[in-house]
């Protein structure tokens, strides 16, 4: 019987830009002595909406960074449907970093018209693509040039150890090729059922100055979280927040999608590891299989009482959508406002490979020589490595 053959595709979102219709500009509420020198040049003014689609529970949703001073204009706005003329009733939300308006339109809504002191915008109305991933297993994952073979070894890895059957992937404007390439390495990999790969263009945005400091403008990667949830995941099995350089271990040889699913709210989360080099590359570029080497933990007590892994990486989580809150938010490394989110587990971790990086944040791919003070063979993790195939 010949497999069937993977329903992939590649998304483009309807973005609503202030230049396009407004003197209007998002202001940041960063003070003057937090920034940096390019700052304004990493910061998004422009974008209003990312995109605009029809939500899972009949509403349209509208996300985008957070409104800040442009809140007030749009609280008062007049949201029309197209073509039915119905003016319709909506609900503003702000969250970290993400501002999001859901609209009750009438069935076969096209487009918005949003009148404000901003100006007038027609917005186009996309669909839903939740029925893609609806009962299936998912990794997602925004990514600029990765090595296309890091992205199809990260989609094996988790098929293989963990079961997932679907892939989600935000491509931020990668110079090294197009979203078709990812498409197409993508349909290079065997046991993966659906795939979507969504052209995300907009600014990643100003970091923080340091791990505690000023983490208020980088709006595109929570903006990437929410769409994924709304526009595709809300009916999918169960779902794993990674990075292409982060891959989830058990300690049992566990599927972390199915102990999300067995655990009593539906989420898990759990630290990370450094995974780093330390000898000649075995090939190039270097691939995930090739480390088995972890920093050795250095445990401390926090708050003075539980013990913790002080170089630990933050947490990633694996969910199942439909029993996380309405209004809690899918962040990086938590989820807001859902208080079973501040759980974590020991059961399961991600190792995070500092080699698998292009140095697009600082410099990271040199070599340490081995040393047993501060390194270890991570026997977990090739164990996992152990039961993937590579090559399909």
């Amino acid at each position: 019987m010949t497999p069937k053959q993977a329903d992939i595709a590649i998304v483009r979102p309807s973005p609503t830009l202030l230049t396009d219709f407004s003197t209007a500009r998002r202001i940041s509420v960063r003070p003057m002595e937090g920034r940096e020198e390019d700052y304004d040049q990493k910061f998004d003014a422009e974008t209003l909406f990312f995109d605009a689609f029809l939500g899972i529970r009949g509403r349209i949703v509208l996300v985008g960074p957070p409104f800040l001073n442009l809140k007030a204009a749009l609280e008062a706005a007049t949201i029309e449907a197209r073509p039915s003329g119905r003016v319709c009733p909506f609900e503003l939300r702000e969250l970290d970093r993400h501002g999001q308006i859901h609209v009750e339109a009438p069935d076969g809504t096209e487009s918005l018209v949003v009148t404000s002191a901003l100006g007038r915008v027609e917005v186009a109305v996309q669909p839903s693509e939740v029925d893609v991933f609806a009962g299936r297993r998912v990794i997602f994952t925004q990514s600029r040039n990765n090595d296309l073979a890091w992205i199809q070894d990260w989609v094996r890895y988790a098929r293989d150890a963990h079961g997932a059957d679907a892939v989600l992937i935000y491509d931020n404007a990668s110079t090294r090729y197009h979203a078709a390439a990812i498409a197409e390495a993508l349909a290079a990999v065997s046991g993966i059922a659906a795939a979507r790969v969504v052209e995300w263009p907009f600014k990643y945005g100003p970091q923080g100055l340091d791990a505690r400091r000023f983490w208020d403008s980088d709006f595109c990667q929570h903006g990437a979280w929410e769409h994924a949830r709304r526009r595709f995941l809300e009916a999918a099995r169960s779902v794993q927040n990674a990075d292409v350089d982060e891959l989830v271990v058990s300690t049992q040889g566990e599927s972390v999608f199915a102990a999300a699913e067995a655990d009593p709210f539906g989420i898990l989360r759990y630290r990370g590891r450094w995974v780093v080099g330390t000898g000649e590359r075995a090939s190039v570029p270097v691939r995930h299989a090739d480390f088995d080497t972890v920093q050795r933990e250095k445990i401390a007590r926090r708050f003075g009482v539980l013990p913790m892994n002080a170089l630990a990486c933050p947490p990633k989580w694996t969910l199942v959508p439909w029993r996380c809150p309405d209004r809690a938010q899918w962040r990086v490394h938590t989820v807001g406002g859902w208080p079973a989110a501040l759980r974590t587990t020991s059961d399961f971790g991600y190792r995070h490979f500092r080699e698998i990086n292009d140095n697009w944040k600082y410099q990271r791919t040199s070599a340490d020589r081995f040393d047993p003070a501060i390194h270890e063979i991570d026997a977990a993790l090739t164990a996992q490595f152990a039961r993937v195939d590579w090559s399909a």
